[in-house]
């Protein structure tokens, strides 16, 4: 059995004998580099990982400081030193250790409400743990000891991803009308976006697309938190694979919690797998300083600027059209 166990002395011996690579050492510190750390430093807790009381793993979380290079939000916590004794590796542990997490985190560090962390560019392996266990890219890249940092992270939120069904169409409505006043009522007119809320945002209509799904119209996804619907994005896909994001929007007290994230990386796999799309377009108003900056991080790239959808030439409404390869690697 897979257990996660606060440091103690008893476990010093077994981290004596806890051989780590060149490789592995280029990418995470010793165990016993970090005991020494948590020495003076107060706000690191080390963890053992123990598959049947022998020990098979180890990080720290840190409350400290350090968390501010990977997230603004305090309530947050690094993990950091992780890794998997050479003798346990390949046996799922890390993956396991990883599910544990969370509620480890949650009954240790109950005001916490978000887990991050750094992992080197070069480790791809990690990078897969990382991502199978919920922990998202938040496109944000620093220089570390070894290498160019990726910084993920999980919130302890418990959201869900999946396809919108019947019964979702009110939830889609409140958050879409919620985040049009929210994201555009200083760069639209309200007539303008009252007529866009008429005629896109309403239930029936909403119904209507939840039912119909095709290649040009791949449905709504929804992202459900405690059963409340916090955000939602569609798309379409056409016959040579170039891919739109039609419409992403959260809820705005949700913003900032890898919500956004979830839902196009979700999109992102369908239009990907089921529709072999390989390029992925997406409209962002002009001013848009909530949207801009979120697809910039996520690879996409400027390309035009062209007469938003559905607006007449007094409405001054402009989209800058952005592209990211989703090709398969």
């Amino acid at each position: 059995m897979i257990r996660l166990t606060i440091y103690n002395d008893d476990y010093r011996k077994s981290l004596e004998n806890y051989p780590l690579s060149e490789e592995h050492l280029s990418f995470t510190g010793h165990p016993l580099e970090l005991l020494e750390r948590a020495q003076v430093n107060v706000t690191y807790t080390p963890i053992i990982i123990t598959e049947d009381d022998q020990v098979a793993g180890f990080f720290v979380l840190d409350t400290g400081e350090d968390k501010f290079h990977y997230t603004d939000i305090p309530e947050s916590i690094l993990l950091r030193g992780y890794s998997i004794h050479p003798a346990y590796q390949g046996r799922g542990i890390a993956q396991k250790s990883m599910k544990l997490l969370q509620t480890f985190v949650a009954k240790h560090f109950p005001d916490i409400n978000r887990i991050v962390l750094g992992v080197n560019e070069a480790n791809k392996a990690a990078q897969t743990v990382y991502a199978k266990s919920g922990f998202i890219d938040e496109g944000i890249r620093f220089n570390g000891r070894s290498g160019i940092q990726i910084a993920m992270s999980l919130s302890l939120d418990l959201i869900e991803v999946r396809m919108a069904q019947p019964g979702d169409e009110q939830g889609i409505v409140d958050v879409c009308v919620a985040a049009q006043w929210n994201t555009y009522k200083d760069l639209y007119s309200n007539d303008y976006i009252e007529g866009i809320i008429a005629k896109f945002y309403t239930v029936e209509r909403i119904s209507k697309e939840i039912k119909n799904t095709n290649r040009g119209w791949n449905g709504y996804i929804v992202a459900e938190l405690n059963e409340e619907i916090v955000g939602a994005i569609g798309g379409g896909v056409d016959e040579d694979g170039i891919a739109e994001v039609y419409v992403l929007y959260l809820h705005p007290a949700k913003r900032g919690q890898g919500i956004g994230t979830k839902l196009l990386s979700y999109l992102t796999e369908i239009q990907r797998a089921e529709y072999g799309a390989h390029e992925q377009w997406v409209s962002v108003t002009k001013g848009n300083q909530m949207g801009i900056p979120y697809y910039e991080a996520r690879e996409f790239t400027f390309q035009y600027e062209q007469q938003a959808y559905e607006s007449e030439a007094e409405d001054n409404a402009v989209s800058l059209k952005y592209k990211r390869s989703i090709q398969s690697s």
